[in-house]
C-alpha cells in the first residue's frame, strides 16, 4: 500500500514548478528538448566515467567489479550516442513522460477518491484525468521529427493546466491542512 501526504505548501511547489516548466514549453519547444537531452547525456557520462574508476580501484571480487565496468562502459557509449544524435533520446524520453503521465493521472484520480471531505478533490481528479489524457495524446504523436516539437508543446499545455489546477487546490487548502492518500 502506497501512501503519499498531500499539504498546501506541496500543491503549491508543484503547480508552480510545473507552470514555469509549462511557460519554458511555449517560449522555447526546441530548446527545451535538445537541453534535456544533452544534459541526461552529460549526466550519463560523468556517472559512467565514475562508476568506471570505481569498479577499476574497488576491493569487491573480480565479477563484481568488471559487470559494474563493462554497465560504465555501455552508459558512456550510450552517452556519446546522445551527443552525435540526441534525437533518439528524445523519442525515448517522450514515450517515458506519457508513460509517466498516465501512471500519475491515475494515481491522481485514485488519491483524489480516497481523500473524503476534501473540498479540493475534485480538482485533483480533474487533474488526474487532463494527466491521462495528456499521456496519451503524447504517446499517438507521429515521430521522430516534428513529433518531439508537438511533444513539447503538449507538455507546456499540460504544464500550465495542471500548474493552475495544482496551485488553485493549494490555495483552498487551509495552512495547517494535510492529507494522507492512500493508493492500493
Amino acid at each position: 500500500m502506497e501512501t503519499e501526504i498531500i499539504t498546501k505548501h506541496g500543491l503549491l511547489v508543484r503547480g508552480v514548478f510545473a507552470l514555469i516548466i509549462g511557460i519554458l514549453c511555449f517560449i522555447v519547444p526546441v530548446s527545451i528538448e535538445w537541453a534535456i537531452a544533452y544534459l541526461v547525456g552529460i549526466f550519463l557520462l560523468v556517472i559512467s566515467i565514475v562508476m568506471g574508476g570505481i569498479s577499476i580501484s574497488s576491493d569487491h571480487p573480480p565479477l563484481h567489479r568488471w559487470s559494474t565496468f563493462l554497465l560504465s562502459v555501455i552508459g558512456a557509449i550510450i552517452a556519446i550516442l546522445i551527443f552525435v544524435s540526441p534525437i533518439w533520446l528524445v523519442v525515448l524520453m517522450t514515450f517515458l513522460v506519457a508513460l509517466w503521465l498516465i501512471v500519475a493521472g491515475i494515481s491522481d484520480v485514485i488519491f483524489a477518491a480516497s481523500m473524503k471531505g476534501a473540498q479540493h478533490r475534485f480538482l485533483l481528479w480533474i487533474a488526474g484525468v487532463i494527466a491521462i489524457i495528456f499521456g496519451l495524446l503524447i504517446a499517438l504523436v507521429p515521430f521522430p521529427t516534428k513529433g518531439a516539437v508537438v511533444v513539447v508543446i503538449l507538455i507546456g499545455i499540460f504544464g500550465v493546466i495542471y500548474g493552475i489546477i495544482s496551485i488553485v487546490a493549494g490555495l483552498l487548502m487551509k495552512k495547517d491542512e494535510a492529507f494522507i492518500a492512500v493508493s492500493v
